[in-house]
Parts: structure tokens; C-alpha cells; sequence
């Protein structure tokens, strides 16, 4: 096991790094000879895979599995320090890591990496947005760079050339301002999520089956406009982000958190948790993966699309419990995300039993069915760390809507997916404008741009369903 460290005289072998860590901080760990948690006052010795280990009985049950997983998706700050490169420069961000907004993680999986297209295509945009973000990277200290990067760097992966020419493509979006919010646009894409919500909620003793759908449509239109909020910069995104959870009761802090894991390591299984959604779907074979199969699989193409109406309900239990970023868990150190979330709520019981159902179901089914679609068919890395921007041309396909204006509409930006991938704060009202010019950069920079008609993608994604589930065991 990675981060192991010798035993000390007479004393069984402890967890390594951070999973040492958090076995102290189990009440619990699920093996036989274990006591009653109530029973345990010492660490105790517990024994997995021939090594014994230490754990005792300050925190919540967890296994020695959930330990590790733990371990994956919250690593601790290497013992040598952190250290990124961004434009060039390499810099130390070990003292920086823990006052990270988004938490240290994020800087320990780039350590030894060149993040300079990650960090531009989460934060700043200068005057059209926030440099804040710019302003506390000039502060960190400049440092030489690892002997061995922890992956590779981009110029080691020949696409160096690439890359710059990505870089230039930026910086002149930025001094042309295409990162600018419309303020018309703007108001007319709230307007219409208000008057959903409004004429949906004003129908719905009279005519619920009419409310369930409008409800339902401003709940899928409100999803895609928090979207564009949390990831935009600026006063404006930042005054709206905790939108999605008023109107749809979503947690935005937990939202950020698993949204920008997907963005950062798109179709990465390790880290995206989007695609690793077992033993629901199955978007690899488990004698590829791997990983564990089940009797599920079989019916995985018939059942896969209704399903995906439990979307918002998932969302919905994650906001509350996660352990980590969920409401119930921060509610003290969020009131204002709290008191959002009872509110709506509130209105939920408010509504008659049916209408609120229906329209969480169908906003979930809509945003769920959309969002997979261009991803859930294309290239899936099971270990591979790629580079930014070669791996969102890898993973994601956009979309070409052919039923009309409508449609359009319905996907909400989404069927611009790489446009999105590549320039996440970039308003979604500018993605078609980018279209083109992204598609001549591809062809003159070696990268293949994948484009699909939405029935064609949705197609693709149920025929990737059947395909593996009719597959032998």
C-alpha cells in the first residue's frame, strides 16, 4: 500500500500519511474481532491483508475501503511540499494549500504538474471578472521545479506547440471580451426561470399536471442558469451562485466541489466521479474495469433512461448528507446556504404533494439525460493523468441541436459542452459565437473536434448501455 512506513520497536505497523490519520479517527472499523465502539477506549490492532494496523474510537464508522477512498479523493499535503507550474514558473504552494478555498486537495493532485490551463480556466479574467485568484498567485513563492514532475509535463507529452497556441487563443478572447456579461442577456435568461417558477406555482391547485411540467422545466432552466453563475467570475455570479439553491435545494458548495472534479479530470476514472456510477450503469465492461459486476448490468439499457428522474432527488440527499460538504454537516459555518435550502423546502411543502414530486422528477430527468450525453460515449482514461486541454478534446463531443430553437432552449447551453469544458467562466450565451473559431483551432492545432446531432448522441450513449449489457459476464 503507496505512503506504508516501517513499524516501530514492538509495535504493529500504522497507516501511513493521511491514511493513518483517519483510521485514528474511526469509532469503528467493520472487521471481525472488533468490539462494540462504546467498548473501545484504546487504539486497537486490526488486522487487513496480512499487515496489522491502529485505529480508535474518536469519530464516525468507517471501513478500512471507505478509509482508502477517503484517502483518494482527499489526499493529505505531501511531506515535501507542493509544488505547480503556471506559465512558465514554478511555485511553492504547501503554505497556501490549507487556506485554499476549495480545500488543499485541489493543489496536491497538480503537485509536480503543470496546471496553467486548469487554474485559467477556473479563475481569473482580469477586468472582465476577478483577479483575485491571479493576485494570490503573484504572492506565493517562486520555487525550482521537481527533478521528477509527478505525471509529465506538457512539453514531455509533445504538445507543447499546442498548448501555446491554446494560451494565445485565451489571452485574446480575454482582450477582445468575451468574458464580459451582457446584462440584457442576463436579465432575460433570470426572467425566465421566475416566470416558470411563477406561473408553474400559480397553477398549481388548478391545473397541477401543467404546473408539474412548468415547475419542472424552471427547476432544469434554474439548474443550467446556477450553472453558468458558480462557474462565472465577477460581482454579479457572485451575488446569484446560491440560486440553484433556492429555487432547486442544492447545495452549491457540494455542487462546486464534485462539478469541478469532472471539470479538472474529465472521464478520468480515478477522480470523475461522473462516470463511475456502478452497479447503475456500467459505461465499461467489469472484466475491463475491473471492478466488481452485478446482476443489474443486464437491464442497465431498459431501465437507464427513466432512472435518470432520480437525478434532482440525489442531489437533493447528497446537499443534506454528505459527510463532508453537505448541509446538515456545515450548517454553522454556511447559516446563509441553510437558511436557502429550509426555504425551499418550505415551498416544496407548500406545493401540493404531486406538483412537487413531479416537477423534481422532471427536472431531473431533463438536466440528467443532458448532461451524460456528451461524455458518457466517448474516451474513458481508467488511470491516465492527462494534460487539460488534450483531454477535454478526448472526452467530450459537442452537440448540434436539429429540432429547432426549442431544443435549443431545453439543453441550456449544454449541447456547447467543449466550448464550456475548455472556457468554464466563459457565459454560455457566447458559446455558439465560439464554435467556429474553436473548431478551425482543432484542425490547426492536431486536435479532433467531435460534433453530433442530439438525437444522434443519445442514440450513441443508450446503444453504449445495451452494448455492455448484453455483453457475456
Amino acid at each position: 500500500m503507496a505512503g506504508m512506513t516501517g513499524p516501530a520497536a514492538g509495535r504493529p505497523e500504522a497507516l501511513g500519511g493521511g491514511l493513518r490519520e483517519r483510521a485514528r479517527m474511526c469509532r469503528v472499523l467493520r472487521r471481525p474481532g472488533i468490539a462494540n465502539s462504546k467498548a473501545l477506549m484504546e487504539p486497537q490492532e486490526i488486522q487487513d491483508d496480512g499487515r496489522r494496523y491502529l485505529a480508535s474510537d474518536d469519530d464516525v464508522s468507517m471501513s478500512l475501503e471507505e478509509i482508502r477512498e477517503e484517502e483518494r479523493l482527499y489526499p493529505d499535503i505531501p511531506e515535501d511540499g507542493i509544488r505547480m507550474r503556471i506559465d512558465g514558473e514554478w511555485y511553492d504552494c504547501t503554505g497556501w494549500a490549507k487556506a485554499h478555498p476549495g480545500g488543499s486537495r485541489w493543489l496536491t493532485w497538480f503537485d509536480g504538474r503543470d496546471a496553467t490551463d486548469v487554474f485559467y480556466a477556473f479563475h481569473s479574467y482580469g477586468p472582465q471578472g476577478d483577479d483575485l485568484a491571479a493576485r494570490r498567485l503573484a504572492k506565493l513563492p517562486r520555487v525550482v521545479g521537481p527533478d521528477k514532475p509527478a505525471v509529465f509535463l506538457p512539453e514531455d507529452k509533445g504538445v507543447y506547440s499546442a498548448l501555446s497556441s491554446f494560451r494565445e487563443l485565451r489571452k485574446k478572447m480575454e482582450r477582445d471580451g468575451w468574458f464580459a456579461r451582457d446584462p440584457v442577456k442576463e436579465a432575460w435568461s433570470l426572467f425566465q426561470v421566475v416566470a416558470l417558477y411563477a406561473s408553474g406555482t400559480f397553477l398549481a391547485w388548478s391545473h397541477p399536471v401543467w404546473a408539474g411540467v412548468l415547475i419542472g422545466l424552471g427547476m432544469c432552466q434554474a439548474g443550467w442558469l446556477g450553472h453558468d453563475y458558480i462557474h462565472g467570475r465577477g460581482k454579479w455570479c457572485s451575488m446569484m451562485r446560491r440560486m440553484p439553491t433556492l429555487l432547486n435545494g442544492h447545495s452549491t458548495e457540494w455542487w462546486t466541489q464534485k462539478h469541478s472534479l469532472h471539470h479538472s479530470f474529465t472521464n478520468e476514472e480515478q477522480l470523475d466521479g461522473d462516470i463511475v456510477i456502478e452497479p447503475f450503469y456500467y459505461l465499461r465492461h467489469p472484466k475491463e474495469s475491473g471492478r466488481a459486476d452485478h446482476p443489474l448490468r443486464k437491464w442497465q439499457h431498459i431501465y437507464g433512461y427513466p432512472l435518470l428522474g432520480v437525478v434532482f432527488w440525489l442531489w437533493r440527499f447528497h446537499s443534506l448528507v454528505h459527510p463532508r460538504e453537505g448541509i446538515l454537516k456545515r450548517w454553522r459555518e454556511d447559516p446563509l446556504e441553510a437558511a436557502l435550502m429550509a426555504a425551499n423546502y418550505a415551498y416544496l411543502a407548500w406545493l401540493p404533494w404531486q406538483v412537487a414530486i413531479a416537477s423534481v422528477t422532471l427536472g431531473g430527468f431533463l438536466v440528467g439525460a443532458i448532461v451524460s450525453a456528451t461524455h458518457q460515449s466517448e474516451e474513458i482514461m481508467p488511470s491516465e493523468r492527462c494534460e487539460f486541454v488534450e483531454g477535454q478534446f478526448r472526452s467530450t463531443r459537442d452537440a448540434e441541436c436539429v429540432l429547432g430553437p426549442l431544443e435549443q432552449w431545453l439543453w441550456g447551453g449544454m449541447e456547447t459542452q467543449l466550448e464550456h469544458h475548455l472556457f468554464p467562466t466563459l457565459p454560455r450565451y457566447r458559446h455558439h459565437q465560439l464554435r467556429p473559431i474553436l473548431k478551425e483551432w482543432a484542425d490547426n492545432n492536431g486536435m479532433t473536434y467531435r460534433c453530433s446531432s442530439t438525437l444522434g448522441i443519445i442514440k450513441q450513449n443508450w446503444s453504449t448501455l445495451r452494448d455492455i449489457a448484453v455483453a457475456a459476464p
